[in-house]
């Protein structure tokens, strides 16, 4: 009898421990980092919004989320560094987040090996869903919900090629992996319409003043500027055509709608317009009341870039779809899931998912989901009408 008692408490025991074990979910992304930072706060924040939702609500198979979060600086080795805490020492189910491409490039093959899938929330660059060193037949573990460049280059082009009726273009680029490949999408999109940009000029992180390649640009009769950087630097290219008395449009990357470059830019940054999945809309609706949720759960006046904070807590719904779907926290059944869900995404803010990915498509995001922000007074609205009012109406993927 005294045997059978242990034993059935042991049961007991150990179905409690069961309950209580945590789902834990990787959340990398710089949250310190020279121009980077407002990326990192903004994926942690839009996870801490996530998890505070579903665990409210019990979590998701009766088990609530942790998020494991990991600073990886903007730095490639630290990145990589930590990806290998959260796969060895962590033992995450997934992970979401990196907002530099040459960082998620370096945690990318760790992460493949370890069968481990992870959804790429903010960083842009490349074709990183696609591996192509990946041998045939092997399954995909990498994801993306971010709009990537290409799509921000054809929506920059369209706002000043058919929109404003301007083909006189110079291409300022940082000389990042991210500038270097914002440059080849810009290239791509001039040629396939005919256009040959008048100047094409670069400049290093932490320069301050872009003067001198403005003025070169100028030269070569620019009519407007195509900007691929980070914040910080955008915004001291927005200062140097003050400087420079230079009037011209200056479009750029989702980088430019982030806290940091009007914080610093000022009043250099009015009329800026940048390509983005993301604007708050003042008069209500998912995007305003994700706005108001982040600054409650987050403790803070504004969100530093809505576009990274929205496509995380997206990428998040999307996992936890996967998880109810596959009744797992398995990894390789979440990857299946991700691959085949048969649920909608409804409580989602950048656009309601619906087969957001299939076996040969691993990005969630596309063209028809990005539009142009643009900068008044400090605050980022839409820069077309259109634009405002087809965002009402569900986006699906193309």
């Amino acid at each position: 009898m005294l045997r059978q008692y242990v034993v059935a408490l042991g049961v007991c025991i150990a179905g409690v421990a069961h309950a209580q074990e945590t789902i834990k979910i990787g959340v990398i992304g710089p949250f310190t980092g020279q121009s980077s930072s407002d990326m990192g706060e903004s994926i942690r924040g839009g996870a801490r919004v996530f998890a505070d939702e579903v665990n409210r609500f019990g979590g998701v198979l009766g088990r609530k989320i942790e998020l494991i979060e990991k600073d990886d600086q903007a730095k490639a080795n630290i990145g990589a560094d930590l990806t290998k805490e959260l796969i060895e020492k962590d033992k995450v189910s997934a992970v979401v987040g990196f907002a530099n491409i040459a960082v998620a490039n370096a945690a990318v093959p760790l992460l493949q090996k370890a069968r481990i899938p992870l959804i790429v929330s903010a960083a842009a660059g490349g074709e990183i869903t696609r591996q192509a060193n990946l041998p045939p037949n092997t399954p995909n573990f990498i994801f993306r919900v971010a709009g990537r460049d290409s799509l921000q280059t054809k929506a920059m082009f369209k706002d000043l090629v058919d929109r404003r009726r301007i083909t006189e273009i110079a291409i300022l680029h940082d000389v990042t992996p991210y500038g270097e490949g914002g440059k080849a999408n810009a290239m791509a999109d001039l040629t396939a319409r005919g256009i040959k940009p008048v100047a094409i000029e670069s400049f290093k992180i932490g320069d301050q003043d872009m003067t001198a390649q403005l003025a070169r640009a100028r030269a070569a009769g620019a009519k407007a500027i195509a900007l691929y950087g980070l914040a910080a630097e955008d915004a001291m290219v927005a200062k140097s055509l003050v400087k420079l008395n230079w009037k011209v449009p200056l479009v750029g990357t989702w980088t430019m709608s982030q806290r940091s470059f009007t914080d610093l830019a000022g009043p250099a940054a009015e009329g800026a317009r940048a390509a983005v999945t993301f604007i708050e809309d003042e008069r209500g609706g998912v995007t305003y009341a994700f706005g108001q949720t982040y600054r409650k759960v987050n403790m803070v006046t504004s969100i530093p870039s809505g576009v990274a904070a929205s496509q995380t807590y997206d990428a998040l719904r999307l996992l936890f779809l996967a998880m109810y779907q596959c009744n797992c926290s398995d990894s390789e059944r979440i990857r299946s899931a991700l691959e085949n869900l048969q649920y909608s995404a409804r409580s989602t803010v950048v656009t309601r998912y619906d087969q957001p990915f299939t076996p040969g498509d691993h990005e969630a995001i596309s063209a028809n989901m990005v539009v142009m922000g643009e900068i008044h007074n400090g605050r980022f609205f839409y820069a077309y009408k259109e634009d405002e009012s087809a965002s009402l109406i569900t986006r699906t993927k193309e």
